[in-house]
């Protein structure tokens, strides 16, 4: 084989005595890039599989029991949906299955949802419309976000505190403003955001400065 660039004759590994040039690395191809980007290492397969394990006696357990005593109005639906929350939002990210967009849609929609059942088994449903609602989708919308920068692999573990803070920060307030139905009504909620806001840049700027360090080696 010849060099591209001067003609020279190639050495035996491919590159070229005169100009030096290095051959090529080969282009990875579109299967090699969805294996790296898709599907679980050992350890989360070995993670899933022991909480999935763990969740499945609890969940058998209640279904046994409430099968068993009660005949009309049973209960165990509000624990297997609980189950099956956790398993979605501490199981699906690690195992890498679905895109990180998909993997936050999939909690966003089984929170909302779980929430959605126990209300409308308990009756309080119109509550729900008036206060509560505006918290749950927002605290799905959040768990949601972490859920798809956990499952991204892009952000580091402070990246990903400081995120969690930052929206402990704008929960609080938003608790006070459902209940007072008014931003300019807050007293307690903007002093203890403060705190957590705080230690949310704190957390993004140590996670900065770890990255840009990483960049340098």
């Amino acid at each position: 084989m010849y060099c591209t660039k001067c003609g020279s004759l190639l050495t035996e590994d491919g590159h070229c005595p005169v100009c030096e040039t290095v051959p090529a690395e080969p282009v990875p191809k579109e299967e090699d890039k969805k294996k790296k980007l898709r599907g679980p290492d050992t350890g989360a397969r070995n993670y899933a599989a022991i909480l999935t394990a763990l969740l499945v006696f609890p969940a058998s357990l209640c279904i046994a029991i409430d099968l068993s005593f009660h005949r009309y109005d049973f209960w165990f639906g509000y624990v297997v949906g609980a189950i099956i929350v956790v398993w979605v939002c501490a199981v699906l990210p690690v195992l890498n299955i679905t895109p990180p967009v998909i993997t936050a849609l999939i909690c966003f929609v089984s929170i909302v949802g779980y929430v959605f059942f126990v209300l409308m088994k308990t009756g309080h449903i119109e509550w729900l419309f008036q206060r509560a609602l505006p918290l749950f989708v927002l605290f799905a919308l959040f768990v949601a976000l972490d859920v798809a920068m956990v499952s991204s692999k892009k952000f580091d573990h402070l990246a990903i505190m400081s995120a969690i803070s930052f929206e402990i920060g704008v929960y609080i307030i938003a608790i006070e403003a459902t209940y007072t139905k008014a931003l300019t009504n807050l007293h307690w909620s903007p002093i203890l955001a403060c705190g957590f806001i705080s230690v949310s840049a704190v957390l993004l700027a140590f996670s900065y400065i770890g990255r840009s360090n990483k960049k340098k080696k």
